[in-house]
Order: C-alpha cells, then sequence, then structure tokens
C-alpha cells in the first residue's frame, strides 16, 4: 500500500469552513457566505432599499404640494426618508430577524459576531453606516475590493464591527451508505476502527461520495492523505497493496456498522428498562 502523504491543501473538505472556540470552550464550524451569495443578498437589499427612499420621497413630495409645508420641514423629511431606508432598514432587520434581511432570508445566510453570537445593535448601525460608503458612495468598489481579499469574503464593515455572513441554509446531500469492499471484509471485522476522530471521520465521509467528480490527481492526493491520517487509529494494517479508497470505503463501512449496533443495542436496552418500570408494582 501506498502511504505516501499528498498535498495537504486539497486535502480537507471542510477546509471552506471557520472552525471558532467560543469563550465557553465551544466548538463552532461556521461556513462564510461567499462573494457571490453575499453580492445576490445585497442586490436584492439594496432594491429594497432604494424602493423604500423613492416611495418615501413621492410620498413626502405629494403631501407637501398637497398641504403647502415650509421647504425646510421638506427637506427635513426627505433626509428622514433617505435615514430610514439605508439605515433603519439595515439595522431594523437585522436585529428583529437575527441577523437576516429580506436578501439573506432568500439567500439562507445571516449575520452573527465573530465568536458565532447574535450581533448587536451597534454592530448592525456601524455595518450600515460604512455600507453608505463602501457600497452607495463608491458604487461598492471598496466593499468587493475587501471582500476579495478577506478569505472570509467580509466587507469593510464587517472588519470594522467584528462579524461576518455565514451561510445557514445548504442543500444536504442525500446519505450515502457506503458498501464494504468484498476482498477487504474479513480484515475489517477484526479491525479496530473505534478509535478515529470524529472530525476525521466527516472529511472521509465527505470526500468519498464525491471522489468520481474530482480530477483524477487530486483525488490520489485527496485519498492518499486521508489515508496517512487514519492509519495511526486503525489496526492491523490492511492487507499490502491495499487501495487508499477501497481502504477508506472498509473503513467507514466497519465503523457505520458497528455505530449502528451499538444504537439499536442501546434503543432495546432503553425499551427493556422502560418495560420494567412499568411492570413494578409500587406500594403506597
Amino acid at each position: 500500500m501506498s502511504t505516501a502523504a499528498g498535498p495537504t491543501s486539497g486535502s480537507a473538505p471542510s477546509a471552506s469552513r471557520d472552525a471558532i472556540v467560543t469563550g465557553e470552550a465551544v466548538h463552532l464550524d461556521l461556513r462564510p457566505a461567499s462573494f457571490a451569495t453575499r453580492l445576490l443578498s445585497y442586490l436584492i437589499d439594496g432594491a429594497v432599499m432604494l424602493a423604500l427612499s423613492i416611495g418615501s420621497t413621492v410620498g413626502v413630495v405629494a403631501l407637501a404640494s398637497r398641504t403647502g409645508l415650509d421647504s425646510g420641514f421638506v427637506q427635513a423629511a426627505l433626509v428622514l426618508a433617505s435615514v430610514l431606508a439605508f439605515l433603519g432598514y439595515p439595522v431594523l432587520t437585522e436585529l428583529l430577524m437575527g441577523g437576516r434581511s429580506l436578501g439573506r432570508l432568500a439567500t439562507g445566510t445571516r449575520v452573527v459576531r465573530e465568536d458565532g453570537g447574535p450581533v448587536h445593535a451597534r454592530q448592525s448601525l456601524l455595518r450600515a453606516l460604512m455600507a453608505m460608503l463602501e457600497i452607495w458612495s463608491t458604487t461598492g468598489a471598496i466593499a468587493l475590493v475587501t471582500a476579495l481579499v478577506d478569505r472570509r469574503s467580509r466587507r469593510l464593515g464587517d472588519m470594522l464591527a467584528g462579524t461576518m455572513v455565514i451561510q445557514e441554509r445548504m442543500r444536504a446531500p442525500r446519505p450515502v451508505r457506503e458498501r464494504m469492499p468484498e476482498e477487504l471484509s474479513a480484515w475489517a471485522a477484526g479491525a479496530d476502527v473505534g478509535r478515529l476522530p470524529l472530525p476525521l471521520l466527516q472529511d472521509v465521509r465527505s470526500f468519498l461520495p464525491r471522489a468520481h467528480a474530482l480530477n483524477p490527481d487530486s483525488r490520489r492526493e485527496i485519498a492518499r492523505d486521508l489515508l496517512q491520517r487514519t492509519m495511526p487509529s486503525v489496526t492491523p494494517a490492511p492487507p499490502p497493496g491495499t487501495d487508499p479508497e477501497m481502504f477508506l470505503r472498509a473503513v467507514l463501512a466497519e465503523r457505520s456498522r458497528r455505530d449502528e449496533e451499538k444504537l439499536r443495542a442501546a434503543a432495546e436496552r432503553e425499551r427493556e428498562l422502560a418495560a420494567d418500570v412499568r411492570a413494578v408494582p409500587f406500594a403506597q
């Protein structure tokens, strides 16, 4: 079996996620929203804000023409309408909708603090104020540059406010049960696969269903890297000459089978215990 390690840069299926440990030692696995998703979201919200601004402006002008309001009041009302449209809308929607807006509801994204918590009012206000500069005043040029440079696709307002936009709603892949390769079934039945860490199992589960769609060179490199990470946690070693991908499939299939057996046994014990409790007579 070849155990040469491939480049690690293409080996982690979860590379697009950000691992964060909060102050309470809770591990968060966040997926930053892509630049394209954020752009679509802001196009929707921008259209809403423009509609609110134009609609309120038309309303103020129509009211002023009918009632003969002083020009100073009209100008103040127009300024207030713009503030409500371009500052009030993003701040209120983020606070009332848990970091979402109409555009983010459509794209399945949400604004959170960098530690994964909900945004505060001052953070939403700072983001909205910076949007006036980096999006509306410069036709999005500043936001475009900073989002493309930053690995989390954050704009300047996010960096100053300590926030990020994460992808919440993803199309869940249909779970596929890996089949045990016949040539490795005897070896897997006696192998110790219980020491595999959960993050490594998740990487293997992510790689195998999409392996056929990868570039052949990348597929081999990722398989070899996962093999090298898996071998220290599996004993005994597989037969010499085993293909890395077949080895990973065998390990995953055997681990899944044993986990299912444990779950069935635990459920059966709970049913037996519940039946015993109902059968015990309780004396007054």
